[in-house]
């Protein structure tokens, strides 16, 4: 039925000629004329080759559509953690990056770990700006920091002591200038997504209940697709809007 259901008169229109030309060809090959005999053969063969290609098609019809939504979206990978777990593809894009390099996080331990000696080569290539998530927001002792420490199951202030620790190994990086500028803000919205962006490839990931950030599943976008824009433009908006975000003391 769901067949039946999927295929339209022109489908039907082109199964319908192939089993002709099976049928005119069974008939032709009954005959001891060689000439009507190859021409039976051929277009038993022809319809044969016209129902097969019909099938493949059809069967990877469904695949086809779904990697067509991918592009549209600009989806090219799917992984499923990030950090220093896919620490391989941040590096082959930063080792190029020649303009944009975005990053929201909570305290970005391990990006301080594996990076601080490269965040001075960065800045001569790149406009670097980190978002971290604020410590002390909404309160200190209620803080959306607090929250993520429990959802993480983790001590209650991990991410604020990371978010401080970031910024006190960052200050000398912000203060001496260089080509072009590293700048690092709080942002003060619920921490529901993670954001890595270089130049025109951004990844991205929720972040799950009851499991490190780590662990959760990153996609990565390309300029093109919807979601490239969408994210980037849900940085630059929080970036840039001080009711979202704050710069460092």
């Amino acid at each position: 039925m769901r067949i039946r259901q999927s295929l339209d008169p022109t489908n039907w229109v082109y199964l319908l000629l192939h089993a002709l030309m099976v049928a005119l060809g069974t008939v032709a090959v009954q005959t001891t004329h060689a000439v009507w005999l190859g021409i039976g053969t051929s277009l038993i063969a022809t319809g044969i080759t016209g129902w097969t290609v019909f099938i493949y098609i059809f069967l990877t019809r469904d695949v086809a559509k779904r990697l067509e939504v991918l592009a549209q979206f600009g989806v090219v990978r799917i992984f499923d953690a990030r950090s220093v777990r896919i620490r391989a593809e941040y590096d082959s894009r930063l080792a190029t990056a020649r303009e944009h390099i975005d990053i929201m996080g909570f305290g970005l331990s391990a990006l301080r770990e594996d990076y601080l000696d490269a965040f001075e080569q960065w800045r001569q290539r790149a406009h670097v700006r980190i978002l971290l998530l604020d410590p002390d927001f909404p309160t200190v002792s209620q803080s959306y920091a607090s929250q993520r420490d429990v959802e993480e199951r983790q001590n209650v202030g991990t991410i604020a002591q990371d978010v401080r620790d970031f910024i006190a190994s960052v200050r000398p990086i912000i203060a001496a200038g260089g080509k072009y500028p590293f700048e690092v803000k709080l942002y003060r919205t619920l921490p529901t997504i993670n954001i890595f962006r270089v130049d025109d490839e951004v990844f991205w990931g929720p972040y799950l209940l009851k499991q490190p950030s780590r662990n959760s599943p990153t996609i990565l976008l390309q300029r093109g697709g919807l979601l490239f824009d969408r994210m980037t433009s849900q940085f630059e908006t929080i970036w840039s809007d001080p009711a979202l975000s704050v710069t460092l003391d």
